[in-house]
Formats: structure tokens, sequence, C-alpha cells
């Protein structure tokens, strides 16, 4: 796998991660422009991961069947025409549902850009390649928040979708001309829903599954939402929004690289502590602080353990079953971007200036109960995708 090629599977994801938090900032501007309450905009990340669940069911396992390019075109060029169709958008129902279907293409793109991953890097590399491209989705928490705060400010919200499009249509253009991969067939012989049973039956995997909703997707949900949930505390302006957002980011980017020594030194308590740890740290923004300083330094437990937890996760459910890698990685998107949902409906069904508090205290307990099934109830040193084996 060749530079270029690492290069543009980074660029697709980071396309992923910037569709979950570009509105994020921009809250307040695009509620005037739609005449809704700025909370009713956590809708669209709503949508969008309300769409990316069901559709990645079928993407993922598909993807071994079909192949991985053209669908990735297909969907980076919807991608593209979606994000430009954004600013256009009449009322909010409108954006909702341009959301929802920019969703489904990010469904399509996120299992084939991985799979690709597969396709064309040595066996031994794919670990780390896989790392690589995961880091533009992480990536994304950081820089997407901080412009587009800034572009809203400046030119107007709408710019930040305009941006996202051309990104979308570098990236189709990238994957035009790097990828020369033909087809695999890993699962010719396989029937659709028997890979689906398979999946199911994998020892561990239920468990795992249900922490991939109710821990991951509701602590990323979060992730998502932040800039409003710190801008209705401290009265920020959309660029101040976009860059507390973006200390986030580089905190979870942190705890991202220290997820493999941090689980060398700690071992198999390094996944349930952390995820613990990113959950008990929503709470931590219902603490009375006055300063951008003290609320960054609040919410950093919760950044630093979703950062660190999550690659950790994301490795044991890859090495659960090598027959059924696709099927249960394809769960695990569509159930952490359920969470995703979860979390958006809920902020924007709570619109009123008290109803933050218990906004954070909801996230806080689901995520909490959400993270128990990472703990060692009973499993053994021999049980697959355990021991050793978190990262991703």
């Amino acid at each position: 796998m060749n530079r270029s090629q690492s290069t543009t599977l980074f660029g697709s994801l980071f396309l992923i991660g910037s569709a979950e938090v570009v509105a994020s900032p921009m809250m307040g501007f695009m509620g005037v422009h739609f005449g809704v309450p700025s909370a009713q905009i956590a809708y669209l990340p709503a949508a969008y991961g309300l769409a990316y669940g069901p559709v990645a069911l079928l993407a993922g396992p598909l993807s071994d069947r079909l192949g991985r390019k053209r669908p990735l075109q297909f969907g980076l060029l919807g991608f593209a025409l979606l994000c430009a169709l954004m600013p256009s958008a009449g009322n909010l129902m409108w954006a909702v549902l341009i959301a929802a279907l920019t969703g489904v293409c990010a469904a399509i793109i996120q299992p084939n850009a991985l799979s690709l991953v597969g396709d064309a890097a040595r066996p031994e590399e794919v670990s780390h390649r896989i790392g690589q491209a995961l880091a533009g989705l992480m990536l994304a928490f950081v820089v997407t928040p901080v412009l587009a705060g800034w572009l809203a400010d400046v030119w107007g919200w709408q710019a930040a979708y305009y941006g996202l499009a051309g990104l979308a249509a570098a990236a189709l253009l990238a994957v035009t001309r790097t990828f020369h991969i033909p087809v695999r067939d890993n699962s010719a012989h396989t029937a659709f829903w028997a890979t689906h049973q398979g999946a199911w039956r994998t020892p561990g995997a239920l468990r795992r599954l249900l922490a991939s909703y109710a821990w991951l997707g509701w602590v990323a949900g979060f992730g998502a939402v932040v800039a409003e949930v710190c801008a209705r505390k401290l009265a920020l302006s959309p660029t101040q929004a976009g860059l507390i957002t973006g200390w986030f980011g580089v905190v979870i980017i942190a705890g991202n690289l220290a997820s493999t020594p941090l689980r060398r030194r700690l071992g198999e308590a390094a996944l349930p502590v952390l995820a613990l740890m990113s959950a008990a740290g929503v709470a931590a923004f219902l603490l009375p602080v006055d300063s951008m300083l003290a609320l960054a330094l609040a919410g950093a437990p919760w950044a630093f353990g979703y950062g660190c937890a999550g690659p950790l996760h994301h490795g044991q459910l890859s090495r659960l079953s090598d027959a059924y890698r696709g099927t249960i990685n394809s769960y695990h998107a569509s159930l952490l971007n359920l969470g995703i949902f979860s979390v958006s409906w809920l902020m924007g069904s709570l619109v009123s200036g008290t109803s933050m508090l218990l906004f954070c205290v909801v996230v806080a307990g689901v995520s909490l109960l959400g993270a128990l099934p990472l703990l060692p109830w009973g499993y053994t040193r021999s049980s697959p995708g355990v021991q050793g084996v978190d990262e991703p």
C-alpha cells in the first residue's frame, strides 16, 4: 500500500468524522437561518447517524461480494453533492433529509475504505494502516469544529458545507486515480444472511456490540454536540465553541495515541477502566465552571477516555472472528451511529435552558451502564479477541 493510497483513505475517513461534527459550533447561526431553536440543529447529526446504521449493515457484507472501489466512488460522489446542496435547504425538514442521505453515503464510504486497506496492504501491515486511516476520523474532531466555527463567523455557516463538498470531490478523484485493485470475493460461497447469523453467534460479540451502542455511541454522540453544550454553559460565540471543541479533539487524539501503551501497562483492565472514565467524564460538564479553561480541563477525562478506549474496543471486535470480521464491524459502525443519533435526538428534544442539566445526566447515566458489558464477566484467557489483541 503506497503513500497516495494511505492518504486517500485517511481523507475519506476525515470526511466521515467531519460530517458528524461540522454543525456543532454553528448551531446558533443555523438555528437563526432555519427559524428554530439552536438545539434543534442537533437533529442533523441525529438523522446522519440514524440513516448510517441500517445502510452499514448492508454495505459491510456486500463490500466483500461486489468490490470496494466503485461503491466508494459512488459514496464520495453522493457525499459531495449532498454537502453542496445543504446550504440551499429552505427549512429544517429539508436539511434533516439531506443530512440523512449524507449518512447513507457515509455508510457506503467507511466499510469500503477500511476494506481497501486489507486489499491493498500486506498482511503484516494491515493493523498499522487501519490505524493510519482511522486517524483521519479522529483528526476531523480537531480541525473541523475550529474551521467551521471560524467560517460561520466570517463567511456564514454555508461555507463549511461547501468546503466539505470540495474535499469529497478531491477524495473521489484520488480514489479514481490511486486504486487499481482486483475484486476480492471472500464470501462468494456464504449466504448473505448466514454471515449475519455467524456474527451473532461469535462468542462475546453480542455483549461487546451492546457496548458499541450504549457506551461508545453515546460518548461519541456527546462529542457531536459538545460545542452546543459548551456554548450554552458559557455563552460562547461559534468561533469560541469551535476552539474548545477542537481542544477536545486534540485530547481525543492524545487518547488514541496512548491506547496501545496503556493497554500494555494495564492489560485487560485498560478498556473497561478507560470506558468508565469517558462515561463519568460527561458528568464533569455539570460542574459550576465560569471560564473556557476550566471547562476544557473538566471535559478532558471524557475526551481522553473516549479517544483511548474507542480504538481498544474496535480492535477487540476486529479480532473476534476472521470469517465474520466485516459483518461484525458493520454492526459496530451501525450501532455506534445509532448511539450518536440517540444523543443528538435527545439534545434536539431538550431545548429549554434548564434542560441541559437533564441532558448531561442522561448521557452520563446511559454511558456508564453501557460500559458495564466491557467488564470481565467471566471470560477466559482463551476467549478470542480478548487477550493481547486490543490494538486497532
